[in-house]
């Protein structure tokens, strides 16, 4: 009776459309080496013994006595033929069971020697995948498929990945097969999550590794896709932070491991659940103990319903580097630690083992890493025109343009001298950098262009004079540029020259006399036709 009721529900089944899946539906030749078997699948199915055996299973036997081993697969009725006993039934047993039963066999039929039984080659089962899937209908796998494999070779999953069923009808009543053969008859799928099944989550397998939640198919199993039920989310300082599928019964140490657990930078006194209020559109605010949430007190580890939020907040400015970065002519180097509210720069120059003998103090700078604004008024400037800028506009462009983001005003120069407002207060991210001394001055422009050696008496006239003197269109205009601030001024206006400074000799504007010739003759012709115009017009 039992048996027909099998038959039916496998007719229903093999009314599913077939989807080759990535093994073969044919019998293999008995030569050919069956699918490749991981670890994992030894351990939990072959090794222990928990193999389901049934027909196309081909094992390999040897007797002694036997010149070499034997092919033999278990038969349609679940028979499995062996050298000197027979047929012995072992479809539908465990591995172990079956290996009982040969051996049992064996020793009733044989009275000398021994008798070695192994498994060869599992053989291909038909899965029926259900519900939301991309290519429903009977996938073809092995017993050393997990779930997540056959689903994969049905597309993939369109609904829960936390929610699957595993229907395994051996386990299934006489009647409930029947019920189960007259709902797939007509189509009707909803049934399904009224069997007793197992629960497949592929999300929390991949998280935590638990086999339980993604385990190895067994002949007579359907796997059922149901849609997705809700969502809750973890936030802030967790390993993975994100929206994770809701199933029912979930409870926050089960969001925990979905997030992979809290963060190192996490504020263990500082925890809260966001959930909806009963009339599901305003949140309110619950603290929660992450000990007991971690240890799953049942009393801390509270159940979570959809669209619960967990977050856990960040320790502030945890693991921020507290240094500063020293780069240039410093004995040493490198990085160095200061305090959060500050470390004079001095303190700072000395633990690096002090300036070198070239060090430029006139260029030297300290930067401080700032996080600015985007200058609007900036952007709308550049847009518009030269030609159409007012005259502040143009100012503030150029300002801006040479503006030297993050940089502090610090005269190192007068800080060796021993002013001590030059002895700013170094934060965490700073940087100091002193640059090598040159001992040399440029000029540019309306000269020889080159480089002439810094001598500390010099004026800007000696420095155009090493340079070889000005060049027949120099004029008279003459700009120093500092190296130290980068600004421009009149040579008239500079006390000295420092090293890295440059002289530029701007030249005489270029003239088009014939242009000018052409000028001033037609004003003067308009003058003298305003005088005759004027003449005859008073007499």
């Amino acid at each position: 009776m039992e048996r027909s009721r099998l038959f039916a529900l496998l007719a229903a089944l093999l009314a599913l459309p077939w989807q080759a899946g990535g093994q073969q539906t044919t019998e293999d030749t008995e030569d050919t080496q069956g699918p490749p078997i991981g670890l994992a699948a030894f351990r939990e199915v072959i090794a222990s013994g928990r193999y389901l055996v049934g027909p196309g299973d081909q094992f390999l036997i040897y007797v002694t006595g036997m010149a070499l081993p034997a092919k033999s697969r278990v038969m349609a009725e679940g028979g499995l033929f062996i050298p000197g006993v027979g047929l012995v039934p072992v479809g539908g047993l465990r591995l172990r069971d079956a290996h009982a039963a040969i051996d049992s066999a064996f020793r009733q039929a044989v009275t000398i020697g021994d008798i070695d039984v192994e498994l060869s080659k599992p053989r291909s089962i038909p899965v029926p995948v259900l519900g939301l899937v991309s290519k429903p209908g009977i996938l073809i796998g092995t017993g050393v498929d997990r779930v997540s494999a056959i689903l994969q070779r049905a597309g993939g999953t369109l609904g829960s990945n936390r929610d699957i069923r595993l229907i395994r009808t051996t386990s299934q009543s006489p009647d409930e097969l029947a019920r189960l053969s007259a709902d797939l008859e007509t189509g009707d799928y909803s049934s399904l999550k009224g069997f007793e099944s197992v629960r497949i989550d592929l999300d929390m397998y991949s998280a935590t590794g638990r086999l339980g939640l993604n385990p190895f198919i067994e002949d007579g199993d359907i796997i059922f896709v149901p849609g997705k039920r809700g969502q809750i989310t973890a936030v802030a300082a967790v390993m993975r932070p994100g929206a994770f599928e809701f199933v029912e019964g979930d409870r926050l140490s089960d969001l925990l491991e979905l997030a992979l657990g809290p963060a190192p930078n996490h504020d263990p006194d500082n925890v809260l659940l966001f959930r909806y209020g009963d009339d599901l559109t305003q949140m309110y605010t619950m603290p929660l103990d992450i000990a007991g949430i971690l240890r799953r007190d049942p009393v801390a580890d509270l159940p979570l319903r959809d669209g619960d939020w967990l977050v856990l907040r960040r320790i502030p400015r945890y693991h921020e580097p507290s240094t500063v970065t020293v780069l240039g002519e410093f004995v040493y180097p490198g990085e160095y630690v200061v305090d959060v509210d500050g470390t004079p720069l001095s303190k700072v120059i000395e633990g690096a083992g002090g300036l070198t003998k070239d060090a430029s103090l006139q260029r030297a700078r300290v930067i401080r890493r700032e996080e600015e604004d985007e200058d609007k008024n900036f952007l709308r400037i550049e847009s518009v025109p030269v030609a159409d800028r007012t005259d502040d506009e143009d100012q503030y462009f150029i300002m801006k343009s040479v503006e030297r983001s993050g940089r502090l005003v610090v005269d190192f120069t007068a800080l060796y001298q021993g002013d001590v407002t030059q002895d700013i207060q170094l934060l965490p991210g700073d940087a100091i950098l002193v640059p090598r001394l040159q001992q040399i001055v440029k000029v540019s422009g309306s000269a020889d262009p080159g480089a002439v050696v810094y001598h500390p008496e010099y004026g800007v006239e000696d420095y155009i004079a090493g340079a070889g003197g000005p060049g027949w269109r120099a004029s008279d205009e003459i700009r120093v540029i500092k190296a130290r601030t980068g600004e421009m001024e009149r040579a008239a206006d500079i006390e000295r020259i420092d090293p890295g400074d440059r002289v530029w000799i701007k030249e005489k504007p270029r003239r088009d006399h014939w242009s000018i010739f052409t000028q001033v003759t037609t004003v003067i012709g308009q003058a003298a036709t305003l005088v005759l115009l004027y003449v005859s017009l008073t007499n």
